[in-house]
Parts: C-alpha cells; sequence; structure tokens
C-alpha cells in the first residue's frame, strides 16, 4: 500500500512537472538577419539563440529567414500573413518606419523605453532622435547604425602617392589626377536606390554641412534654395567631368561594387556593411582604407542613420517574449560578442567598452564616425517623397537633368507630404 502511494505521489509529481514545462515552452520566431545563410552569420546568431534559450528554459528562438525587407514589401506581406515572426530584424529608418506605422503593423514601444530601461542602454542622442519622429511615439529599436564614407584601395593610392585630401576643391583635383590614369574615380550602382543615395547624401554633407540638410529634411528650407540645392549641382558637375561615368547609371550596387573590387574604380561610397560585400566577393579587406567625403566647409563627416532595427509586429503571438528578446539583444555582453566577431557590419546603437574590432576597416569607420554622423537623406526623407528623390539622383547620372531642375522636383514632392 505505502509502495502504491508513493508510485501515486511519483506519478503526481512527474505529471506536474510536465504541466509546468508544457506551461513553460514558447516558442519565439524571430525574423532575420537578411546574412542568416552566409557561415560566419549563422554561426554567431546560432549561438545567440542558444545562450538566450539556455537563460529562458523552455524558450525555443525559431528563425524565420528573410525573403526581403520593409523595401521591397516582403515585411509587410509578412506580418500581414497572420503566420509572420513575433519579433523582426529589419532595415529601417524614418521613410521605411514609417510604411509599416501607417500600415498599423507594428507595435508601438514608448513605453517599454522606460519601462526596461531601453532609453538607458542607447546612445542618449539616438534616443533623442527617436523621440522627435512621429510625436514622440517610438514604434522601434535601432540594432545598427550606418556610417557612410568613401571606401578606396590602400595599395592603389599608395602606389600613386594619392590620399584623401582635406578639402572638397582637392579632391576634385585628385578626381582628374585618377581620369588621366585611365582610372574611374567613383563607381556607383544608381539602380540600386541605396547605392545612389548613400553617394548624393555624402555630396550634400561635403557641400551644405549637417544642419543645412537637417532643415531641408524637415521641410524648413526648400530644397530648391541655393544652400542645398549646391549638392545636386556638384554631383551634375561630376558626371559632366566624366569623374562619374554616366553609362553608371545602368549599373546596380553589385554592379558598381565589381568595378571597385576590379580596381576599374579607385573609390566606393558605402558603409560598414560593405565588408560583407568584400568577403563574398574574396577581396582583401586589409587593403581596405576609408575616409569621409572632403568638404570646404568645415570638418569632413560621413553621412548616416538608423540602418536596422528590432520591431513587434502588431499582431505578435510573442509580444511578451519578444520584449524579453530585446532586453537580451541590448546586453552589454551581447552587443560587444557581435561587434568582435568576424561577421561583424555595423555600427552598434550602444558605446561597447573594451572591445576590439575584427577588421581593420571597421576601426577605420569607427574613428572616422566617432565625432557624429550627418544625414543620409534616403532614410530620412518622408515615405512620398523617397522615390522622387532616386529617380532624380538617376536622372543627375545619366546627365538628363540639371541639378536645379532636380531639387525642383524632390521640393514639389516636399510640398505634398507636408
Amino acid at each position: 500500500m505505502q509502495r502504491r502511494t508513493l508510485m501515486a505521489t511519483a506519478l503526481a509529481a512527474l505529471a506536474a512537472a510536465g504541466a509546468v514545462t508544457a506551461a513553460q515552452a514558447q516558442t519565439l520566431v524571430m525574423w532575420g538577419p537578411e546574412q542568416i545563410t552566409e557561415p560566419l552569420v549563422a554561426e554567431l546568431w546560432n549561438g545567440i539563440k542558444a545562450d538566450f534559450e539556455a537563460a529562458n528554459p523552455g524558450v525555443t528562438v525559431e528563425f524565420m529567414p528573410p525573403t526581403g525587407n520593409i523595401s521591397d514589401g516582403a515585411v509587410q506581406a509578412a506580418i500581414q500573413s497572420n503566420a509572420g515572426p513575433d519579433v523582426m530584424l529589419t532595415n529601417s529608418g524614418v521613410a521605411r518606419v514609417s510604411t509599416v506605422v501607417n500600415a498599423a503593423l507594428v507595435a508601438p514601444l514608448t513605453a517599454a523605453y522606460a519601462e526596461r530601461g531601453w532609453d538607458q542602454q542607447i546612445y542618449p542622442w539616438l534616443y533623442e532622435e527617436l523621440k522627435s519622429q512621429r510625436g514622440g511615439e517610438i514604434y522601434e529599436v535601432p540594432d545598427g547604425l550606418d556610417a557612410l564614407g568613401i571606401w578606396y584601395h590602400k595599395d592603389m593610392f599608395a602606389e600613386n602617392q594619392w590620399q584623401i585630401p582635406g578639402t572638397y576643391a582637392d579632391f576634385l583635383t585628385l578626381m582628374g589626377q585618377m581620369k588621366e590614369k585611365g582610372i574611374n574615380p567613383i563607381a556607383i550602382g544608381p539602380r540600386t536606390a541605396g547605392s545612389a543615395g548613400h553617394l548624393f547624401g555624402n555630396i550634400l554633407q561635403a557641400s551644405s554641412g549637417t544642419p543645412v540638410v537637417g532643415e531641408a529634411l524637415d521641410g524648413k528650407l526648400d530644397w530648391t534654395d541655393p544652400s542645398i540645392a549646391l549638392g545636386a549641382v556638384r554631383l551634375r558637375e561630376l558626371v559632366d567631368a566624366g569623374y562619374i561615368d554616366k553609362e553608371m547609371a545602368a549599373l546596380d550596387l553589385d554592379g558598381a561594387a565589381r568595378l571597385w573590387f576590379n580596381k576599374r574604380a579607385a573609390m566606393f561610397v558605402a558603409g560598414p556593411w560593405f565588408t560583407a560585400n568584400a568577403r563574398n566577393a574574396g577581396y582583401d579587406l586589409t587593403n581596405a582604407g576609408f575616409a569621409a567625403m572632403p568638404s570646404d566647409i568645415g570638418a569632413a563627416m560621413p553621412t548616416g542613420g538608423v540602418g536596422w532595427s528590432w520591431m513587434i509586429p502588431a499582431n505578435s503571438k510573442q509580444p511578451e517574449l519578444a520584449m524579453k528578446w530585446i532586453d537580451f539583444i541590448l546586453s552589454q555582453d551581447v552587443m560587444k560578442r557581435r561587434a568582435e566577431n568576424p561577421a561583424s557590419t555595423m555600427l552598434y546603437p550602444r558605446a561597447i567598452k573594451d572591445y576590439n574590432p575584427p577588421t581593420q576597416i571597421l576601426a577605420e569607420i569607427f574613428s572616422t564616425a566617432s565625432g557624429g554622423v550627418g544625414y543620409n537623406p534616403s532614410v530620412y526623407l518622408p515615405a512620398g517623397v523617397v522615390d522622387t528623390y532616386f529617380q532624380v539622383i538617376q536622372g543627375l547620372i545619366s546627365a538628363q537633368i540639371t541639378g536645379e531642375e532636380g531639387m525642383a522636383q524632390i521640393q514639389a514632392k516636399m510640398a505634398e507630404a507636408q
């Protein structure tokens, strides 16, 4: 009898334990990152996944490999399918985030910033930037920041005794020397909207400075004003001088990158993410240098902004677990682990103490951006203006419109958006 009682008690205990385990069992479906199929990236994220699961018994993280992002509508389709992710990492920026916010596809996270301490986990200037948008309501947690500037071949520059100069006037002289050598000074792939915006944003920053570009983006300054229109005029001048081959209007980012990797172009405007492109192309990253585009109006500065963010779909089945995942990702230990990993391809949204970048080029980008970054208009313009902005860049590079005409087109769309 006693043995039956003991056995019954043991079985009851096992059943109770099983019930607890079942109750604790949860699956978090995560969308991203886009490069999850790359071995280095997969190794890093599988390790992060395992650590999160170990810290949260009963939880399983399931990766949903992205089929695209907000820009091409893949994120929106995944959310609306009702079989989408619980938390997602995707390309961001004001215009892209506005697309999913206006469609009521993502949840507001403003309260979580204060309640979970996220406001203390990211750079103060970044938190202020987020609060300045959409009336103070925040829908994203930045994961990666961009710093866009000039990539160049160290051996080519050493062989020709070239260096990135301190002024834009001297920069024009340098490009003339490159053209005389039969080398394309700058490669660009404007059929990929981002590539077009990376170069043009750099020229705007070098020509007008951060305050002026910021006023134009806020609608406080007309894009036809000479103080901002100068950047478009200069881009067309580079085309007319042959420093940018107008035939490049037919190239996408991959095509332009191949020109640079094969040293048929001396310079290319890109961010830290370009390290992944270089690895895939077999390019020796120790030969890559980075610098901000020279300016005649003050210290040179790369452009940038929030490039990748975490968002929680409005129909997430695990919103609380999704926020716990973001807590984990924002932690010092995880950020440092990611920043030091060979798969690292970006700047991170918080200060990271005592870490060593995995490549010299990333160290150079971090150093160049340490004094701040200017605006990359591609991610700050209103959603209804972005397409026109990219079309204008395409028109300038193909020499179909003047700088003044291009800025007039952008201004017309800005007026509609206000």
